[in-house]
């Protein structure tokens, strides 16, 4: 267990006083915020509930809960007038603290009836009082407890099913045991994140100074551009002679791409031309200092390059089916969801169509896995050639691919789809005698529709059917 770690309280605060206070002001502007949304909040949905609340002109509890609301609205608005922007982190906790003595009595006279929305109304207050209250965490929950007890007597005075009321009741105390669990959890992890930010941020100084001792190529030069006072055996070997002998152009090459500032310490991620075709990513680490009365400039160079190569043939290989090089299931649905957005924002068409080759566990049983690999990659090869660049192709099953084409009606799409469906029956693979074909299902995005999911279940339905039909064929489904 780390040192902060051990430093928390059961219910998640610091149990040092000065440390949490150094939390909580760190985040007194994001408490502030919070607080008086909550209040703005309460007030504006009271005050529609007030007005909704008129179609029960007459009735019995009529006047209890104009009231009740009454008095919500006015807490809220006077507590979110009494927190201006400039408050201190005590004002918001105590002005927090008074709002939920009038909103719990003011909520438990809105129980009295015991209807099924005063049963929504016994889980949702709870909620909003352990999640939304910027208040040290005992009085979070003691409100919490506070508002389940007042709403739930009320909820059931006078009841008569002595079992519906005591389930009612375990409900309650489930819920508030629940809150209390993920409330301490939430504190702790913003704790502990703060922490190691912390840590973290004191560190780097330390850490700054640690990279002057790595085995990375290190330069010292005067700023005057007139000398190169010191380069380490790994900027030789990373510079080359060349460049070290023009200290002009190095510092100018340096501090173009990452000029420093006086007394600070900078780095940043860069490219570095070396001048023989050779181009690097680099991490660069400088800093401006007086040397023997001498203004320099001190460089440190990390070499990133493989690095960012892998990093990119990860990100490929995250993003791409092994086999045939299309985009797989998750790529293919991250950017039809952007696919969607467009479409909407621009209220242009969008099509999708499912297709899946025809009988293709036959082709494995009969000729082997490696006609079936090559199967899927020459068809691979010809969706790629026939479709647009906009157009985007995934590999989303075995054999099931799924084509997204963007600015295309279901009419076009099909088109497409026929086009694609010829050219696979008149291919011809290596190692695979027999002629292969595919079936098509098309579907267009309804002008609704908000994800791409109802439409490619469509288009699936569309594909069984041209399967259902005999295959090698295209069915378009509205």
């Amino acid at each position: 267990m780390t040192q902060s770690a051990q430093s928390l309280s059961w219910y998640g605060e610091f149990n040092d006083p000065a440390l949490e206070a150094e939390f909580k002001n760190g985040r007194l502007r994001e408490l502030l915020r919070l607080a008086r949304t909550v209040f703005w909040c309460a007030a504006g949905i009271n005050l529609l509930f007030l007005f909704s609340d008129w179609r029960f002109y007459g009735q019995p509890h009529f006047p209890v809960a104009i009231g009740a609301r009454g008095v919500i609205v006015g807490v809220s608005l006077l507590g979110w007038l009494l927190l201006p922007r400039n408050s201190s982190l005590r004002r918001v906790q105590n002005v927090c603290a008074a709002w939920c003595a009038p909103v719990i009595a003011a909520a438990a006279a809105l129980l009295l009836p015991q209807t099924e929305s005063a049963r929504l109304i016994l889980v949702i207050l709870p909620m909003a009082f352990y999640l939304t209250l910027p208040m040290p965490t005992r009085w979070v929950m003691a409100a919490g407890v506070a508002v389940s007890a007042a709403t739930l007597a009320a909820h059931l005075s006078g009841a008569e099913n002595p079992a519906l009321s005591l389930g009612i009741g375990l409900s309650v105390l489930t819920l508030n045991v629940v809150l209390a669990i993920v409330l301490v959890r939430i504190n702790r992890l913003q704790r502990l994140e703060w922490a190691a930010n912390r840590d973290l941020t004191e560190n780097q100084a330390m850490l700054q100074s640690l990279l002057r001792a790595v085995p990375a190529p290190l330069v010292i030069l005067a700023c005057d551009a007139s000398r190169v006072i010191h380069a380490n055996d790994a900027a030789h070997e990373f510079f080359g002679e060349s460049i070290l002998a023009d200290p002009a152009e190095l510092l100018e090459r340096l501090v173009g791409e990452c000029p420093p500032n006086q007394g600070q310490i900078d780095q940043c991620e860069t490219r570095f031309d070396l001048g023989d075709g050779g181009i690097r990513s680099v991490i660069v680490v400088s800093t401006l200092a007086a040397l023997r009365g001498e203004h320099v400039l001190l460089a440190i160079l990390i070499d990133i390059t493989l690095r960012k190569e892998m990093e990119a043939h990860l990100k490929l290989l995250a993003s791409t089916d092994p086999l045939t090089g299309l985009l797989n299931r998750g790529r293919f649905f991250e950017l039809a969801g952007e696919e969607v957005s467009r479409s909407r924002r621009y209220e242009r068409p969008l099509a999708v169509v499912m297709l899946d080759i025809d009988l293709f566990k036959n082709i494995n049983d009969t000729y082997g896995h490696t006609a079936g690999d090559a199967a899927l990659k020459s068809f691979a090869d010809l969706c790629r050639s026939l479709i647009r660049a906009p157009d985007i192709i995934g590999r989303i099953g075995g054999e099931e691919f799924a084509l997204l084409l963007p600015e295309t009606n279901g009419v076009s799409a099909r088109a497409l789809a026929d086009r694609l469906r010829a050219a696979v029956a008149a291919m011809r693979i290596d190692g695979l005698p027999a002629v292969m074909t595919v079936s098509a299902g098309i579907s267009e995005l309804a002008p609704d529709e908000t994800a791409i999911d109802a439409a490619l279940s469509r288009a699936d339905g569309a594909l069984y059917e041209a399967k259902r039909g005999g295959r090698n064929r295209v069915v378009l489904r509205g």
